[in-house]
């Protein structure tokens, strides 16, 4: 059964390949506040309800959430609607992804947010923090360590909701987003490109957000400063591209892929850290 889905974007080169001249990183890091409304949901207190309303980026999104203040751990049931496609803020934006963000200001990424055919989302995960706000950005790949400046929805307090709610100045790290230096190929994209099935559609998803996640540490520096994580990424890369062909091979793909995420978003932060560690190390003498 083929779902309603089209694929925005083709692989426009092998991510293995030469490496493309990048005079500009993708992104620049800076710190930013945003005040966003942040709940404690205390301990035992059992499952409450919290809304989420769209932000002047995307002012038509909703969504809902379950919250449920268990022994050790907090529950998030979330269900998400009018969640336009992210790469309508640059090629570069592939997917969605909820964030916890804690009063000192801390971000933890909560998981991906898959749209279905009807631009609508739901995820079911669970933190072992107790207070927090609840945000949705769009987002390069899903294993970003920090989210992005295009933050498309917040938790809203209902007056049903169970917890003490407080305004916070969250002060946390954030990605503004910078024109890529490379070509995505979404500008090949067209109206007339063929539908494909949910599984098929997750399992291109899932290359292309390693195709990101490559590029985007090779240009911070990673194919010097974390070679070896890299070149993991790289190969997780091509055994995932090795097993497209087949229905029954999407898992496959989407498997491997998502480890390719995974293993450059590491190489990513091990470049930061040893650029950090060498930065203080030269202050000091």
């Amino acid at each position: 059964m083929k779902a309603d889905l089209a694929i925005t974007m083709i692989l426009s080169a092998c991510v293995c390949g030469a490496e493309t001249p990048t005079p500009n990183p993708l992104y620049t890091v800076t710190v930013l506040e945003r005040t966003t409304k942040a709940i404690n949901y205390g301990y035992k207190n059992g499952p409450t309800r919290v809304d989420f309303q769209g932000t002047v980026v995307q002012p038509d999104a909703r969504g809902a959430a379950t919250v449920d203040s268990r022994r050790g751990v907090t529950g998030i049931e979330a269900k998400f609607s009018r969640l336009e496609d992210p790469a309508r803020y640059g090629g570069q934006y592939l997917t969605y992804v909820l964030w916890a963000l804690t009063p000192e200001g801390r971000a933890m990424n909560l998981g991906e947010v898959i749209l279905d055919p009807r631009n609508k989302g739901k995820l079911n995960v669970a933190t072992g923090l107790q207070a927090f706000a609840l945000i949705v950005t769009a987002e390069p790949y899903y294993s970003v360590s920090s989210p992005s400046g295009v933050v498309v929805m917040e938790n809203v307090v209902r007056q049903d909701t169970v917890g003490k709610a407080q305004d916070l100045n969250v002060r946390y790290e954030l990605l503004p987003p910078q024109p890529f230096t490379f070509d995505t190929g979404a500008a090949a994209a067209s109206q007339n490109t063929p539908k494909v099935s949910m599984s098929e559609y997750e399992a291109l998803l899932a290359l292309y957000q390693a195709q990101n996640a490559i590029r985007i540490a090779r240009a911070a520096g990673a194919d010097r400063e974390a070679a070896d994580s890299l070149r993991k990424a790289e190969e997780l890369y091509r055994a995932a591209e090795g097993y497209r062909g087949g229905r029954s091979e999407h898992k496959q793909v989407v498997i491997a892929a998502r480890e390719a995420v995974q293993a450059a978003e590491d190489a990513r932060l091990i470049t930061l850290k040893r650029r950090s560690e060498a930065t203080n190390q030269a202050g000091l003498k």
